[in-house]
């Protein structure tokens, strides 16, 4: 009896055994200690002013920043912030994170004054003369991608003047690891050419398209002039180019977006590139 006991046991557990090995492996999450923490911030900017012709305008500009707030530790929080305020921001690595949005929100709307005006022309808000303008110029900064040892962020700008709206984005890839923007140089030079090759191929595969001229009558006229450009960012399949609006097609609203796997773009990765990490 004990025998027969036994052999079911045995019988049970190689069951058990062989069901668990037919499972798919979970993918590990990564330690805590390996994440980054964000939060964010806005700041706005107003200012009106009068165009050459005499009309008054109003522009404004608003920012949403979600930022590294905690990594590691204080020192190397300190290292990612000063990264994503010279990357991202644009601006002085010596300012905290907060001060350094709220000079970046300055600094769009002197940028984008319209008609040329610089500033000598501004009004009071509440000026006797109705504003014939409206100008609003938004930035949207959010965190799309924070997967081994790479943060993608998503810079969305949409400029709006008078009820009609325009957006584009914008991808910028810090590397935790060097603590860098990662750029084309995590593939090899001479690839550049096989790369592009390959993003052309896959905008036709994408448009039903057998070659450029069937992409130039779809409104894509500038598809020979395609480019590998630093505009990427990583998801959970490869990785994603955008062009912005009138780039690639005729269409002011179209943001083309070409995505090419890892296991195709890692034949071209150059030496210590973040690609070999997937």
């Amino acid at each position: 009896m004990k025998c027969k006991f036994a052999f079911i046991v045995s019988c049970i557990a190689s069951i058990l055994l062989a069901a668990s090995c037919s499972r798919p492996a979970k993918s590990v999450a990564p330690a805590p200690e390996d994440l980054v923490s964000f939060t964010s911030v806005k700041s706005n900017d107003t200012s009106s002013f009068m165009l050459s012709n005499g009309e008054h305008c109003q522009e404004l500009v608003e920012v949403s920043a979600t930022f590294p707030k905690f990594y590691k530790d204080e020192a190397t929080t300190l290292k990612l912030q000063k990264l994503y305020i010279k990357k991202v921001l644009e601006g002085n690595d010596s300012l905290p994170v907060e001060q350094a949005v709220q000079q970046y929100a300055s600094a769009l709307l002197h940028q984008n004054f319209i008609d040329g005006s610089d500033g000598e022309n501004e009004i009071e808000s509440n000026g006797e003369k109705a504003i014939a303008n409206k100008f609003l110029f938004s930035v949207n900064i959010t965190v799309a991608y924070h997967q081994n040892g790479i943060v993608t962020l998503c810079k969305e700008e949409t400029v709006k003047k008078n009820n009609v709206a325009s957006k584009t984005h914008q991808y910028y890839n810090l590397d935790l690891n060097t603590m860098s923007l990662i750029d084309l140089s995590i593939f090899k030079e001479e690839a550049i050419d096989d790369i592009c090759q390959l993003l052309k191929n896959k905008l036709m595969k994408q448009n039903n398209a057998k070659n450029s001229d069937e992409l130039n009558d779809l409104g894509f006229f500038n598809i020979d002039n395609l480019t590998v450009t630093t505009n990427f960012c990583f998801d959970e399949n490869g990785i994603t180019w955008s062009y912005l609006p009138q780039e690639l097609a005729a269409d002011a609203n179209l943001e083309p977006k070409i995505t090419l796997d890892y296991g195709t773009l890692k034949a071209f990765a150059s030496e210590n590139s973040v690609l070999k990490q997937f």
